[in-house]
């Protein structure tokens, strides 16, 4: 006996949904990069989207919520193309250091709405909060990695390193969305250099001791 083809599943609401949602911040993501956010409007996203800015905003009710969850897309997106394999690259916030001048608007997107997240009430306020606590611990689990591999100096503080680091970065994209002439990258790279190490050195080190000894 044959047996009848189960029928095409269809797609719910909730899918579209979030089929849409997801197009809306891939688009605002590449258009905000390629315009400059501030001369990026919702009109724009919408006409890429091909929706009104009416059906733009059904999916995130505000602008500001909408541009909170971009800032949450760039990130993912730079996560999947930017993070090291191993501790013999840069560190995923020095490579986004040498990767940042070819998106201005999208650092301009970034410290424009940083700025405004310091009021609790602000839509970002908490992404800027739940960010810093994340990447944070990214950057010390990082370097304590790399201090186990002996590619970094084993003396320091992991968690005020990855501070400093962070620090150091959010000031200098602000300083750079002001004046391009700031060497945003050279800037880290010089920090970073300060401590880090090749990897194995030293572990070859003590290998070079106790041969003497």
């Amino acid at each position: 006996m044959s047996v009848s083809p189960a029928p095409p599943r269809r797609r719910g609401p909730y899918a579209q949904g979030r089929a849409a949602r997801e197009l809306i911040l891939q688009t605002a993501l590449e258009v905000i990069a390629r315009k400059g956010y501030n001369a990026t409007s919702l009109r724009d996203i919408a006409e890429e989207v091909g929706m009104t800015q009416a059906g733009l905003l059904h999916h995130f009710d505000t602008k500001e919520n909408l541009l909170a969850e971009v800032l949450r897309k760039r990130d993912e997106v730079d996560r999947q193309n930017f993070s090291p394999a191993d501790v013999t690259e840069l560190p995923l916030i020095i490579q986004l250091a040498h990767h940042n001048p070819e998106v201005p608007g999208l650092v301009q997107l970034y410290v424009s709405l940083q700025a405004a997240a310091t009021d609790p009430e602000h839509p970002c306020h908490d992404y800027f909060r739940e960010r810093d606590l994340v990447v944070h611990g990214r950057i010390a689990r990082d370097i304590e990695k790399r201090q186990k591999a002996g590619a970094f100096d084993p003396t320091v503080d992991a968690s005020v390193i990855a501070r400093m680091l962070l620090a150091l970065s959010d000031g200098l994209q602000a300083e750079w969305a002001i004046n391009s002439d700031v060497d945003l990258a050279g800037t880290l790279d010089a920090f970073w250099s300060r401590y880090a190490r090749p990897a194995g050195t030293e572990t070859a080190g003590r290998q070079t001791e106790d041969a003497a000894e």
